[in-house]
This record gives structure tokens, C-alpha cells and sequence, in this order.
């Protein structure tokens, strides 16, 4: 008997064609993300404070450096005057024997805080470019810790 009469030509199929997922498949797929989703975001968090420290401590080196090479370049004091409770400073310049605001209030990224700044909240430039003392910025970020800016009596400032 030949091969084909046993087996009888069986139309061939055709299969329809799919045009979405089910709801069931949405919804599983919506359960498994916010799953992920609850557990990666706190440690998005975590993540983010050591450069949140670096940025605040580089900010900070940046504008007294600036602060430093504008009273030498304009031969008039200089100086940044830190408000700790607020989380900001301002850079202003020496007109006569007033202070004057140079620029806008420099705020701290989110988290970051001042700790006590030795010697005090005011660090001036004479038109030399030098302090009267070494003084030290301490920027605390949670989770990250304390990193400290100084400036010592030549103007020098480093990231410590």
C-alpha cells in the first residue's frame, strides 16, 4: 500500500494571529515591576549620597577659589560667609566698609549639611589672596559621612 493512502492529506493549518496579550499576562507583567520597583528604589537612595558629598565639597572648593582669584585680580577683599543653619553661603567683595553680595545665595545640594567651620563662619581673601588662618569646612551627608574643604593661610584650598 502506498504511503499515501494511509495517511490522508491533512489540510494545512493556519494559525490565528495574535493581536495583544491577555489581561492576566498585563497584569503579571504590572506585578513583577512593582515588585522590582519597591526593592531597587530605597537603594537608589543609598547610591546617590556619596556623590551628593563630593558634589557639596567640590561646590564649596570651586566658589572659594574663585572667591580667592577675584581679590587678587580686582585688589579688593573677598569673602564667603556661611549661614550653617540654612545650608547656604554667599560670596561677597569688600565696597568700602560694607560688605556686598556677589552673585545669588549658594544653597547646598539636597542632604547635605555644614558642620562647624572653624575658625568662623566668614572666610576672607585679602587682596593677596591669603587667609588669617587655616580654616576648615566640614560638609556631612548621610549615609556617606563627613568630608571637609581647608583653606590654609596662602589660600590653598583642598578636598580632604
Amino acid at each position: 500500500m502506498a504511503p499515501a493512502l494511509l495517511f490522508p492529506a491533512m489540510p494545512p493549518r493556519t494559525r490565528a494571529r495574535s493581536r495583544g496579550y491577555t489581561l492576566l499576562e498585563v497584569l503579571t507583567a504590572i506585578g513583577i515591576l512593582a515588585v522590582l520597583l519597591g526593592i531597587g528604589v530605597p537603594n537608589l537612595s543609598r547610591l546617590r549620597s556619596p556623590y551628593v558629598l563630593s558634589g557639596a565639597t567640590r561646590q564649596i572648593a570651586a566658589d572659594l577659589q574663585a572667591a580667592r582669584q577675584r581679590a587678587i585680580a580686582r585688589n579688593i577683599p573677598y569673602r564667603l560667609n556661611f549661614n550653617t543653619s540654612a545650608k547656604t553661603y554667599t560670596v561677597e567683595r569688600q565696597v568700602g566698609g560694607n560688605w556686598v553680595t556677589e552673585g545669588t545665595t549658594q544653597k547646598l545640594p539636597a542632604g547635605a549639611s555644614l558642620g562647624t567651620i572653624t575658625p568662623s563662619n566668614q572666610i576672607v581673601f585679602d587682596t593677596r589672596g591669603m587667609v588669617a588662618a587655616n580654616a576648615t569646612i566640614p560638609v556631612t551627608v548621610t549615609g556617606s559621612g563627613t568630608r571637609s574643604v581647608t583653606v590654609n593661610v596662602l589660600g590653598k584650598t583642598t578636598i580632604g
